[in-house]
């Protein structure tokens, strides 16, 4: 089947049930994709585990896992994981490692005092350990006494999944680029890109920087349709994130702050301008998705990642986003 001449990927979501993930990480590969990617949502599927299956799988497309959360693994542990992948599969396997969503990192009463602090050390530490370091020092978070990797990786490129300003110039300060976020309009990745980039003109470092963009996708003949698929999932994440930059670049935040004092998600799928889908996600007819697709390439995203919706029609999107979309781009 054609392929897109720009990197497009497709994010699994994860309620796939484990028994498919082999199936539907080759039906990726076959429609077209150049990237596959996981994320680590607890208590789903793992990360780790889900990458191992899709890089086994399949024969070139490149698998990143976008993310997991900097608290639930000492970051020495993460390194040797990420390793393990990094050597099996030279050059196809990104890790993305992120702040957790809150509730989750909650349950597992592993909620750090600075956030920030926490995913500082644990990039770095990773990063140092895949580049043959012996690390021996106590932080804040995490230590190390003589901790070297057996099999260390320096090319692998390490990503934070971030969203906010000061997660932002962090991510910029210390990894090797950002995913960003499902819900990120073209708006926000241009402000991400701008700033990420200011500051790392600013602190000399190099201008490469990777901008793996996530973004909620429905392709249908029908235009109506496809957009009604994506309202309540779009309703879902605008709840779960609350205002943020994301929305906040479009002046929404005050109108969704309003929605969720209302009466939650059930009130932003209600009320949420139709302008809101054309700026947090892709859905329409093939065109419509190319359109939104391109905006978000035009914006600086290096990659896009489809996070198809409903998850139950993934194989049959997956066939019409490959003979209908990518070939266009």
């Amino acid at each position: 089947m054609p392929t897109a001449s720009r990197p497009m990927g497709v994010f699994i979501l994860g309620d796939a049930p484990p028994r498919d993930l082999v199936d539907l990480s080759r039906q990726v590969e076959r429609a077209g994709f150049s990237d596959l990617w996981f994320a680590e949502d607890y208590f789903m599927l793992s990360g780790f585990a889900s990458a191992a299956l899709a890089l086994q799988a399949t024969e070139s497309v490149h698998v990143g896992i976008g993310a997991v959360s900097n608290r639930v693994r000492h970051p020495a542990v993460t390194a040797m994981e990420a390793s393990t992948l990094a050597n099996a599969y030279p050059g196809r396997f990104t890790l993305g490692i992120g702040h957790g969503v809150p509730a989750w990192v909650g349950q597992m009463r592993l909620t750090p005092k600075s956030v920030l602090g926490s995913m500082r050390e644990a990039i770095t530490g990773v990063k140092r350990l895949l580049a043959g370091e012996t690390l021996t020092h106590s932080g804040a978070y995490y230590g190390y006494d003589a901790v070297t990797l057996t099999h260390p990786a320096p090319d692998l490129d390490v990503l934070a999944a971030v969203v906010g300003p000061k997660s932002i110039d962090l991510c910029a300060e210390i990894a090797d680029g950002m995913v960003v976020s499902v819900l990120a309009g073209p708006r926000y990745v241009a402000t991400a890109k701008e700033r990420i980039a200011a500051l790392r003109r600013e602190r000399g470092l190099p201008e490469a920087f990777a901008l793996v963009t996530y973004v909620l996708a429905s392709v249908d003949e029908d235009r109506a349709a496809a957009r009604a698929k994506l309202r309540p999932v779009t309703a879902f994440y605008l709840e779960a994130m609350g205002p943020t930059l994301i929305t906040g670049v479009y002046d929404a935040n005050e109108a969704l702050a309003a929605m969720l004092k209302k009466g939650g998600a059930g009130a932003i799928e209600a009320d949420m301008p139709d302008d809101w889908l054309d700026w947090l996600g892709v859905a329409g007819r093939p065109e419509d998705c190319r359109a939104g697709i391109e905006a978000l390439f035009d914006a600086g995203a290096t990659k896009v990642v489809l996070c198809i919706v409903p998850s139950e029609e993934l194989p049959q999107q997956l066939e019409t986003f490959g003979r209908a979309v990518l070939p266009g781009l």
